[in-house]
């Protein structure tokens, strides 16, 4: 379920985090993505859906921002499933967050997704 984050919503790092790959996925809206099933099942992130984007390029997408036209499914919204690296102490301002995970942007400006187990809000 998406959640907007508050204007100037800072999270800081709370354990150290690789991600997984670097050339993801990645669409505009009306995209075609095609899920994987049989890759999906390989995660306990649920509401999360591996998909194969036109030009190849893989990577976890929210089922939640897929949806059925015709034939095909398509993306509904812009989406990248880049992450970001997390070192304890970092701080990210929030964007938003989607079923276990945060979008958010670092000091260096970079945008991506983190695990929301791996931040934690900052105190005001």
């Amino acid at each position: 379920m998406l959640f907007e984050f508050p204007p100037d919503t800072i999270v800081i790092g709370r354990i150290r985090y690789e991600r997984p790959y670097d050339n993801p996925i990645s669409v505009q809206a009306g995209d075609a993505a095609l899920p994987d099933e049989e890759k999906t099942r390989s995660t306990d992130f649920i509401g999360w859906v591996w998909c194969g984007g036109p030009d190849g390029r893989e990577g976890w997408t929210p089922r939640a921002w897929l949806e059925r036209r015709g034939g095909r499914w398509v993306i509904q919204r812009e989406f990248s499933a880049l992450e970001l690296n997390v070192e304890p102490g970092e701080r990210f301002q929030a964007h938003f967050g989607e079923s276990g995970f945060l979008y958010v942007q670092n000091s260096r400006g970079e945008k991506g997704w983190v695990p929301d187990g791996a931040v934690e809000l900052a105190k005001s």
